[in-house]
């Protein structure tokens, strides 16, 4: 025992050496698995002196396992006297030890992993080896093992004087662990365990059970005032048990005396209430469930006792709520319930109604929530009333006017509830909003349960609905209107409603409007009024023309809203919401433009963007920026002057290096206030000249400031303090926040021209020009930053939005300071900016482009070839590598889609075509890690095959080139009639790249891919497939087949020529494009690739040479879907 006690403690101790660690947890293993090592175990346990607590855990554990190998049933050869045994040696030391003092100085986890010890036990031995079990644990506490049913005298007949209260904590607990390895719906067990604790279950409901509920009863009659802990735990274990025992044992006259007794005392009452719900919610038919509340009689309780106490509220409210909801259970079973049952049950509920009611209104939101379940299922109730045209009875509807408005009521925040001082920072810093506080979070849920409550009521009642929802909140305006409102007390001056308003109904007035314009587009698509020939004036918030009394109230409550001046208090509650409700609800403007103004002016207060509150101003302002871009259109150009005059002194950058990770502060919302002065200055109404001059105003202090900034400190000086950085950095995001609020340019990609039309004026562009060159500067000096960086990129896409083409002579420059030094997950954002960028300025971008290539993927194959050399550091960087590896053929794949496929045939980048395209055929198209890769690579095969070999002069675009497509070419070939005279996106591109797709150079770039084509990719496309590490089965890799087989149908249907075998030797070179039409018809043997297949290449991967030729034929016979089915099953065989 010695050797044990000493490896579990070298086992455990941490400043125990490592090697000792493993030795003593070997040694420990050992010792549990041995086939006696529990006998030394449990000879350790009930030593006396005892050994040492974590020894004496481990000794139960090495015991538990012995048990757990008995089988479930105890039924293992050998086990039923090793179980005998063990059973014995632990009841004597628990008779013995546990019985004085020795078990108050018990460590707790002992005592509990013993009680879990006997359960196990128990189930393994009960009834059969042990069917004295609960006698046997009942009699160590004292009490007598009674059982037959309860009766008045049964608690008084016991004699108290032999009780021993350790005994009776450790009897709970043992029961208590048995609920939990047996009954517990959350642990998982298995189809045998479940029929063991059944036959377990039946036999304890014979006899066993019955002398429980003795001892249960015994226990509060006799100890709970000296023991108020063991009450408790015996009311816990009666709520548990009660589930599966008979109700009978329970629900009787001595045992509910007690109980409805305990519920008056203070320290008992909340733990009595909760087993009486586990009572009242115990699964039971429908007229069985009904005589158990008729007996229980939960109203009259309920009346006795007084609910002051928040924590017992709260439960009494669960009580009557579970009530509530069994009562409807059976008003709505009409299977098992009576007629007459289910009227009794009926006129239950309605007494218990107003007990509902009450908890409803409480003070306290816990106690509110307790009941509305019972809410909830009463009004789905009502609803089925309705569905079945079944009208409310008088008694129905008084509950229903008497719940809205306490629902309502409900819905006011606490006038106890506390906010952040306006000065309070610390959330503004993390640019958080106040939902983010546990409290809010809370109470916002509640509203939302509330909401739903509401929002059913207006179902079934829209009247009273309506009613209570606008009489409530026109009256708080109106008082607003008249006596003003606070923001500093919570209360109204007076609670007749003569006196000024308090902050806590001023915000519930106006999230009742937010409700009820809420409830209105959920229901009809809500429209504001009219505008000319009669036509419904559109809202954004629907479609159909529903204009009716309650859009025009809603209108009405908006404008009683906006003059009540509610939005003049300053308490932080109150403005986010009212410009929300503004906000939201957008399509009041349009027939009340007349609102704007005062609006305007609000948002631009001292209760707007200029609120006290600091973690108020973030929301607003983006409010502002919503406000002003919906309604841009109706006449907001007047006040451009006047606006960026209000928040010209908003507008000043000052970093803060200190804020939270990804965030920056204060700055990111302040960007809304940028982006809303660049919407006021979009519309093309706009004076030029005013326009011009209000965006210098704009733009001149933030290229002041970053040119003082640059001049006054050296890059190097700049890059190593943070807050300098952070500074240049938010320069530029401005820039493109200003920017940002201009619409996009329009790009003809169909015409042909030089430029495409633009909307802008040339002195804004002369702006936006000049803003650019400053971006562009600042990032070549200080492009080691990648803060710097990732505002240049953000701020310079913005700006090719904004500017079209010319902005793209500042691309290359963006894209090479980018490329220098990007990480992974920049390159990642960089190529998807240049595949926008090519598929929206197609082709004009192409002379852009083509000098952007090779830089962009020398950098991709960088990090790739890096990783391949080295291998990724982490998981994460694995996953980044992957994403890279997408983003990059999906960036290939939109150079084809773009019609840009000219650009690789560039002198410049021709050269290297093998080169780039060589990675793609070999690694990612054979990367059986990634299967999506896998297939991306095999579709830009595909698209470079399309471009380059069956239209190389351009006479489709790829996206376009379809089977008719090329069975035009085919004919156009034959009859050397010359493709449509229209110039095409892909000529354009390559005529704007100086480029002739019929020249020498160009031809021979061609040649060198059909050649790569054919030594390369034409072998990759049965390699692949054919891996051990290929998932034929895998949803993905079929993606990939799929491709593979296009490949191949493309290649025999454009005759890919064959240009050089590997010993140089020449081969008849057909003229491309001559091409056959599928499904191919005549000689195969005319067909290069048809014959290079079925003599060459099949044949010398140890294909058949009759297999081959079935190959040849089913690739030249059968549709994509057909070939592809026979692919599979032609790669199968061949594997």
């Amino acid at each position: 025992m010695e050797q044990i006690e000493e490896a579990v403690r070298c086992a455990l101790d941490p400043s125990s050496p490592q090697d000792i660690k493993v030795q003593a947890t070997q040694y420990c293993e050992r010792i549990k698995e041995s086939s006696d090592g529990w006998q030394v175990c449990l000879e350790l346990f009930t030593a006396i002196p005892q050994r040492a607590p974590e020894a004496r855990l481990f000794a139960l554990q090495v015991v538990e396992a012995m048990i757990s190998s008995a089988g479930i049933r105890g039924s293992v050869n050998g086990a039923a006297p090793k179980l005998d045994v063990a059973r014995k040696a632990l009841l004597d030391f628990v008779s013995n030890q546990y019985s004085g003092a020795t078990y108050h100085s018990e460590q707790p986890f002992i005592k509990n992993t013993l009680a879990h010890t006997f359960s196990l036990i128990a189930l393994a031995t009960y009834p059969s080896q042990w069917p004295t079990f609960v006698k046997d644990v009942v009699l160590l506490t004292g009490f007598p093992a009674t059982s037959g049913p309860l009766t008045e005298n049964s608690a008084s007949a016991i004699s108290t004087a032999a009780i021993n209260p350790s005994l009776v904590d450790f009897l709970l607990r043992i029961l208590s662990s048995l609920d939990e390895v047996m009954i517990n719906p959350t642990v998982p067990r298995s189809t045998d365990e479940i029929a063991r604790n059944t036959e377990i279950k039946d036999a304890m409901r014979i006899e066993d059970v019955s002398r429980m509920a003795h001892v249960w009863l015994g226990i509060l009659v006799h100890m709970s005032s000296a023991h108020p802990d063991l009450a408790r735990s015996t009311l816990r274990l009666v709520g548990t048990y009660v589930s599966w025992i008979d109700i009978g044992l329970i629900v009787n006259q001595p045992f509910m005396n007690v109980l409805f007794g305990l519920l008056k005392s203070p320290t008992l009452r909340c733990q009595a209430c909760r087993c009486l719900t586990e009572i009242v919610g115990k699964g039971m038919r429908a007229m069985d469930k009904l005589y158990l509340l008729q007996f229980l009689d939960i109203i009259g309780v309920m009346k006795q006792l007084g609910v002051d106490e928040v924590e017992f509220a709260e439960e009494a409210g669960k009580l009557v709520n579970t009530a509530g909801v069994e009562l409807l259970g059976i008003w709505l079973d009409k299977e098992t319930a009576t007629p007459d049952a289910r009227v009794a049950a009926s006129g239950m509920l309605e007494e218990l109604m107003p007990l509902i009611l009450s908890f409803l209104a409480h003070e306290y939101d816990e106690v509110s929530s307790s009941v509305f379940p019972a809410m909830t299922e009463t009004l789905n109730m009502f609803k089925r009333l309705q569905r079945e045209s079944t009208a409310l009875s008088a008694s129905q509807q008084e509950f229903l006017s008497r719940l809205l408005p306490t629902l309502v009521g409900k819905l006011k925040y606490s006038e106890n509830y506390s906010w952040p001082s306006p000065n309070d920072t610390s959330t503004a810093d993390a640019d958080a909003s106040l939902d983010d506080d546990d409290e809010e979070a809370i109470f916002c849920e509640l509203r939302r349960s509330l909401r739903t409550l509401i929002d059913a009521i207006a179902i079934i009642a829209p009247g009273l609905y309506d009613s209570v929802m606008l009489t409530t909140a026109q009256s708080i305006f109106k008082q607003c209107n008249q006596y003003g409102v606070s923001a500093d007390n919570a209360s109204d001056e007076r609670s007749n409603g003569s006196g000024r308003l308090g902050w806590v109904r001023a915000e519930l007035g106006v999230y009742l409007t937010q409700a009820y314009g809420d409830r209105l587009v959920s229901t009809k698509n809500l429209r504001f009024g009219s505008t000319k020939n009669g036509q419904t004036n559109g809202s954004r918030t629907g479609s159909k023309d529903t204009s009716g009394p309650s859009t025009e109230s809603f209108a009405d409550l908006l404008s009683m809203m906006i003059q009540s001046g509610i939005v003049e208090c300053t308490h932080p509650s109150i403005a986010p919401l009212y410009f929300e409700n503004l906000v939201r609800f957008s399509g009041y403007f349009d027939a009340h433009r007349d609102a704007i103004t005062p609006v305007l002016k609000s948002l631009l207060g001292a209760t707007g963007v200029r609120h006290k509150q600091s973690s108020v101003r973030p929301r607003i302002w983006y409010l502002l920026r919503r406000f002003i871009e919906q309604h841009l259109n109706i006449g907001l150009t007047v006040y451009s002057s006047d606006f960026i005059s209000a928040v010209s002194d908003m507008l000043s950058i000052s970093a803060s290096p200190s804020s939270a990770s990804g965030s920056h502060g204060m700055f990111d919302s302040q960007l809304y206030l940028f982006e809303a002065c660049g919407i006021m200055l979009a519309p093309s109404d706009l004076d030029d000249s005013t326009r011009t001059t209000l965006l210098q105003h704009l733009f001149g202090p933030l290229f002041s400031e970053a040119q003082a900034l640059m001049n006054t400190k050296s890059a190097e000086q700049i890059l190593q303090e943070p807050r300098s950085i952070l500074q240049i950095h938010h320069y530029i995001l401005a820039i493109g926040a200003i920017i940002s609020g201009f619409p996009n340019v329009r790009v003809d990609s169909k015409t042909t021209s030089a430029s495409a039309p633009h909307q802008l004026s040339a002195n804004t562009v002369q702006v936006f020009l000049k803003a650019a060159d400053m971006c562009i500067a600042v990032l070549e000096v200080l492009r080691t930053s990648q803060l710097v960086r990732e505002a240049a990129r953000a701020t310079l896409s913005r700006m090719l939005s904004v500017l079209g083409t010319e902005a793209l002579p500042y691309l290359p420059r963006l894209i090479d300071s980018l490329v220098s030094n990007c990480a992974v997950e920049e390159l990642l954002d960089l190529l998807g900016l240049v595949g926008l960028v090519v598929f929206k300025f197609k082709p004009y971008v192409a002379p852009t482009a083509s000098k952007l290539l090779l830089p962009v993927i020398s950098k991709v194959y960088g990090f790739l070839d890096k990783v391949a050399q080295e291998g990724a550091t982490g998981t994460d960087e694995a996953v980044l590598l992957q994403d890279l590896r997408k983003a990059y053929l999906t960036l290939i794949g939109a150079i084809f889609n773009a019609d840009l496929d000219s650009i690789f045939l560039d002198p410049q980048n021709s050269q290297h075509l093998v080169g780039i395209f060589q990675p793609i055929a070999t690694q990612l198209a054979a990367d059986h890690t990634n299967a999506q890769c896998q297939r991306l690579a095999f579709n830009v095969i595909f698209k470079a095959i399309q471009a380059w070999i069956v239209d190389p002069l351009g006479y489709h675009t790829v996206a376009t080139l379809t089977p008719a497509a090329i069975a035009a070419l085919n004919n156009d070939a034959k009859t050397g009639t010359k493709g449509a005279d229209r110039l095409m996106l892909r000529q354009a591109a390559a005529q704007a790249l100086g480029l002739d797709l019929a020249s020498g150079s160009v031809k021979d770039a061609r040649d060198q891919f059909k050649q790569f084509v054919m030594n390369t990719v034409v072998p990759a496309c049965f390699e692949t497939p054919t891996r051990s590490q290929f998932q034929m089965a895998d949803a993905q890799s079929s993606l990939v087949v799929s491709e593979i087989a296009s490949v191949l149908q493309l290649l025999l249907v454009a005759g890919m020529p064959a240009v050089a075998q590997g010993d140089g030797s020449a081969v008849a070179e057909m003229a491309a494009p001559q091409l056959l039409c599928v499904p191919l018809g005549g000689d195969l043997g005319q067909n290069h690739f048809a014959s290079y297949l079925s003599t060459s290449l099949l044949p010398s991967m140890g294909c058949p040479e009759n297999l081959a030729v079935e190959f040849v034929q089913a690739l030249s016979t059968l549709g994509q879907k057909q070939f592809k089915k026979y692919f599979v099953s032609f790669i199968a065989s061949s594997s």
